[in-house]
């Protein structure tokens, strides 16, 4: 019996016009899913033309590092999304206003994924109010202090070092960058390297060296993370203990918290 469906199916594979739906039914699923589970939302074109749209794999990408960062890093976005778009024009990227920017990044979809876990955590930390500048960052072992109106730190990107064993983050320089707020985004970057082993991002960059990990140069960084900014329950892949040592060494430091915040 002739079959209207079957010759429609035919027809549309012979064309290309099923896989397209598909792809566009996926598509759309996975942008629902981003913006309704992890308050995202993402934007494909825009007046002036420098949005694109995004690619399937970039979604993927999205849902897959989001899940795994957590509720504690994603759900303060769910009441009050973040507009999160590429730019045509390559470079770097940017957040601020509820605005998060991707540089082109062509090809290498791991530039989109390192300044998701960068930008991003700019984002997480101020929808929660700045927890890092307001309660932690002058911990012993994280070492901020404030004069006047300006963050330094004794081995802060940009100062002469200051003598001493300070920990700092895993860079060539042994710096903790610019401010507290760039202190943060880097070292949950480099939690997340560190944890997945992703070596290409770790120092140093020969990589026929054994490489740097966040435990490594700061353990009170690495419990910080992945104790009070991300959360993680111990069944998550992403969790791991330190020496008992270093995890007493830690939560002694991080117990100096400021108590006037809640």
């Amino acid at each position: 019996m002739f079959n209207k469906h079957s010759l429609t199916d035919w027809l549309g594979r012979l064309l290309g016009l099923t896989e397209t739906t598909e792809s566009s039914a996926e598509h759309a699923r996975a942008v629902n899913t981003l913006r309704a589970t992890y308050g995202l939302r993402l934007v494909e074109t825009d007046p002036k033309g420098n949005a694109r749209p995004w690619r399937l794999s970039e979604l993927s990408l999205l849902q897959d590092t989001l899940r795994l960062l957590g509720p504690a890093f994603y759900s303060p976005f769910v009441d009050n999304p973040i507009h999160l778009w590429i730019d045509r024009n390559p470079g770097g990227g940017s957040y601020g206003d509820h605005w998060l920017r991707i540089g082109e990044p062509g090809g290498d979809e791991s530039i989109l994924y390192r300044i998701l876990l960068h930008e991003g955590t700019h984002a997480s930390n101020e929808y929660r109010g700045w927890p890092y500048e307001n309660e932690f960052c002058t911990c012993p072992g994280l070492d901020w202090r404030k004069e006047g109106d300006t963050w330094t730190h004794p081995r802060q990107q940009g100062r002469p070092p200051e003598p001493g064993d300070w920990e700092t983050l895993p860079v060539d320089a042994r710096d903790v960058s610019v401010a507290p707020g760039e202190d943060l985004a880097e070292m949950v970057r480099y939690f997340v390297h560190s944890v997945r082993d992703e070596r290409a991002w770790l120092w140093p960059l020969d990589q026929g060296k054994p490489p740097l990990y966040l435990w490594d140069t700061s353990p009170t960084r690495f419990v910080f993370v992945r104790d009070h900014f991300l959360q993680l329950p111990e069944s998550h892949p992403w969790y791991r203990r330190l020496s008992p040592e270093m995890e007493a060494r830690a939560a002694a430091n991080l117990a100096h918290r400021s108590r006037s915040q809640p």
